[in-house]
């Protein structure tokens, strides 16, 4: 198997995207410690203010959130 010199590279961004959304949204240590998802899988971010963002997972190791629409507070409610 060759080695590919971009993965690294890829690796290190792949790593500090995942690092970035753990800390999304989180104001103090243990709300979330793992959440276990699928392509396909819906994710709402829920906002200080009570609205939110729907994501959708996708099968993409760079960017694997798409954003699907904003969402107001009893949007996030139908969804629960």
């Amino acid at each position: 198997m060759a080695f590919d010199p971009d993965w690294k590279e890829r690796r290190e961004k792949i790593e500090g995207y995942y690092r970035a959304i753990g800390k999304m949204g989180m104001n103090d240590i243990g709300k979330i410690k793992a959440v276990v998802v699928k392509s396909g899988d819906k994710l709402i971010v829920e906002l200080d203010d009570g609205d939110g963002i729907l994501y959708e997972i996708i099968e993409d190791l760079i960017n694997p959130l798409r954003m699907i629409k904003t969402l107001s507070e009893n949007e996030i409610k139908e969804y629960s």
